[in-house]
């Protein structure tokens, strides 16, 4: 009997899948590398950094964090005699860094006989999709035969983009924008990840903007608010925690409203990095002190420091 490996992006989709009734084990790879570092070093090392990373934003020990993205390597590296792994990763940025540094790894351990992927962006029984979680098992069972094979040139892609994604210097991300293909939402979550550098004029990013400007109108809830203008970022409440309590400490909300200092920075007349500093990590990228760092200049679509 063949076997048969199914990876997936968190507990919600891996509890709908065994209720599936597809054949195969069911495991789970599902770090947020779209917060905190990210960088070119060893497996012990980089478990190191994430663990202590996700303990100082107050979620878990040190040691539970170790434990829990040990794990997580450990269920995608024990794949030996697997006949095909099936990667169930949608479209926006979380799942696509977690594919590529899946198919990095894959790519530097040994990659497995067959490897297929499920990945999409919308589902017709759900108009406003956020993500396979969502979906319930007979919808996921019908996309079990439409899995598709992963190309020598879609792990390469990966691979490149992972190598850039990890580096101190982010200035290979806006052409990788341009030569991704073969990944076909990898291109788009490149450059979602761009949008989350500061911009030129405010130093606010795009999802600290779009918070920003979403309670200056009075929205009660934020997250639907975000996931209609946001699809490739759905808001966690991790990020949305964190992006609030930023906004705090710059002092442009308070308690529900946002602030005078908060309508300027809106309208770019402040500059929130000169003002109070960052320290925020993108990848390998630490974006730190009072300037200059690397932004990004949608208008102009590149990277400068300022």
């Amino acid at each position: 009997m063949e076997r048969i490996v199914h990876l997936c992006n968190g507990e919600s989709t891996a509890d709908t899948l065994s209720l599936a009734d597809l054949p195969g084990d069911i495991r789970v790879w599902a770090d947020a590398l779209d917060q905190g570092p990210v960088l070119p070093v060893s497996d012990e090392e980089h478990i190191r950094r994430r663990a202590e990373f996700w303990a100082s934003r107050g979620h878990g020990s040190a040691a539970d964090n170790t434990k829990r993205l040990t794990d997580f390597d450990r269920a995608a590296d024990d794949i030996a005699g697997a006949e095909e792994v099936i990667l169930w990763y949608e479209h926006d940025l979380f799942d696509q860094l977690a594919l590529i540094r899946l198919l990095a790894r894959f790519a530097r351990r040994g990659l497995p006989q067959t490897l297929t992927i499920v990945s999409i962006d919308r589902h017709p029984e759900r108009p406003n999709f956020l993500g396979l979680g969502e979906l319930t098992p007979a919808q996921l069972a019908e996309l079990w035969p439409r899995r598709t094979p992963l190309s020598k040139d879609a792990i390469d892609e990966s691979v490149t983009t992972w190598i850039a994604f990890t580096s101190s210097d982010p200035r290979a991300l806006p052409f990788l924008t341009k030569r991704v293909k073969a990944m076909p939402f990898l291109a788009g979550a490149i450059e979602r990840l761009l949008e989350e550098y500061p911009d030129p004029t405010s130093g606010l990013s795009r999802t600290e903007r779009q918070l920003l400007a979403a309670i200056a109108r009075g929205e009660q809830n934020l997250v639907p608010a975000a996931h209609a203008i946001d699809p490739r970022y759905p808001l966690t409440d991790v990020v949305l925690e964190h992006t609030l309590a930023t906004l705090r400490a710059c002092r442009f909300i308070e308690g529900t409203q946002v602030t005078q200092l908060g309508r300027q920075a809106l309208a770019g007349a402040i500059d929130r990095i000169h003002e109070n500093g960052i320290d925020e990590w993108r990848g390998g990228v630490h974006l730190a002190g009072k300037g200059p760092v690397w932004r990004w200049s949608g208008s102009e679509r590149r990277l400068i420091e300022k």
